[in-house]
């Protein structure tokens, strides 16, 4: 959006910033204004700012501080160049954060074919929380799926890089993904990441045109296997579970009713949110978790008291970046935390290897490597 259409609308009653953790004062809009349109130095760090659209969601014009804020770091990277964050999800990167997780352990890889459902587990899931990849993948073999699996770096989404500062990557990327799902002939494309599921089913028709294939996001397309009668949730699972929104899929995709709807139907689970009401950030967005570490993590710990306050047991997510912020920031008895599709397959009594610790030291690692001057951020 124009800045001076921006500033016409917006009615300053601060109800973004209200709904907002990291800024507290209504002047951030017109000194983003005042930088986007003169160029004038805004005396605020736009490297807090989590991405997560709350400010959005409350605001009475529909406007979006987020987008304001996206815009100046577009500027400020136009200004000053890229920096290691801006590359540090850029597959053509030496220092990339999953080139380094690759040397410390080995990724999943699945070769590809020909299936009318594909499933795109992205960067992250494939090369840290390979855990996501091979619950989801599991449970679509139990039901019968017939299925392929598009990953690497060669098929990044691009989407992590375009969040920094840096869209050259889902420019670059983007028909690559896309011609290669349609060689491999796609019909449905299945897809756990709600970042890679926004760049596919938001950033992507916009971009580059009309796909030719479905794009679902993994709990929709569990959800429809459980209706069909292919996937039927076991007992051996449950507690007292609360689900964790991811910013992109809740408040970015609209999608909170589908990962619940599964969660309700794992017997013995008691779900403590059933809708999204007052749903907050793991803190690992918008770059927030390479540029100010502790703080990141801080809010995850948060999440954690308040879920250990209210008797809690678990913590479910979707999303590879929660996921790690959650496990991260969890105090030694806190509650469990899982992916979706991990607990699903959990309930059927079977589980999937994870070391939650090695997990964390490798993307420590990876981030000490990627980019200069990070510092492990500080425990709860």
């Amino acid at each position: 959006m124009d800045p001076s259409e921006y500033d016409e609308r917006c009615l300053r009653c601060g109800k973004c910033v209200d709904a907002c953790s990291q800024y507290s004062d209504v002047d951030i809009i017109d000194s983003l204004i005042d930088y986007l349109s003169n160029g004038k130095e805004t005396g605020y760090d736009i490297t807090l700012c989590l991405t997560c659209g709350k400010c959005e969601s409350v605001c009475p014009e529909d406007l979006s501080l987020k987008l304001l804020i996206k815009e100046a770091r577009l500027k400020r990277v136009s200004a000053v160049g890229l920096s290691d964050i801006n590359f540090i999800c850029d597959p053509g990167y030496d220092r990339n954060i999953f080139k380094t997780a690759a040397e410390v352990e080995e990724p999943l890889h699945f070769e590809p074919r020909k299936a009318d459902v594909v499933y795109y587990p992205g960067c992250y899931s494939s090369y840290i929380h390979k855990t996501m990849v091979l619950a989801i993948t599991r449970l679509m073999e139990r039901a019968g799926v017939d299925f392929s699996v598009l990953d690497g770096l060669d098929y990044c989404c691009g989407l992590a890089a375009a969040g920094t500062g840096n869209p050259a990557v889902i420019k670059a990327n983007g028909p690559k993904v896309i011609a290669k799902l349609r060689e491999m002939g796609a019909k449905k494309v299945v897809v756990s990441c709600p970042g890679c599921f926004m760049a596919l089913s938001k950033a992507y028709p916009g971009m580059f045109g009309p796909l030719g294939f479905e794009v679902v996001q993994a709990s929709q397309f569990l959800g429809d296997l459980i209706d069909q009668g292919k996937l039927v949730p076991g007992d051996k699972a449950g507690g007292k579970v609360f689900y964790h929104d991811p910013c992109h899929l809740t408040r970015g995709a609209g999608m909170f009713k589908e990962p619940r709807d599964l969660l309700e139907r794992v017997p013995g689970t008691q779900l403590m949110n059933p809708d999204p009401q007052g749903s907050g950030c793991c803190g690992f967005g918008g770059g927030v978790r390479l540029n100010h570490p502790t703080e990141s993590i801080k809010a995850s710990c948060l999440e954690h008291e308040q879920v250990a306050s209210e008797g809690g047991d678990i913590i479910i997510t979707n999303c590879a970046g929660c996921r790690q912020n959650l496990i991260e920031g969890r105090p030694a008895d806190g509650p469990m935390v899982y992916d979706l599709a991990e607990y699903m397959l959990l309930s059927l009594g079977e589980g999937v290897p994870r070391n939650d610790e090695a997990m964390i030291d490798i993307v420590n690692k990876a981030y000490e490597r990627g980019v200069r001057g990070y510092k492990r951020p500080k425990t709860c």
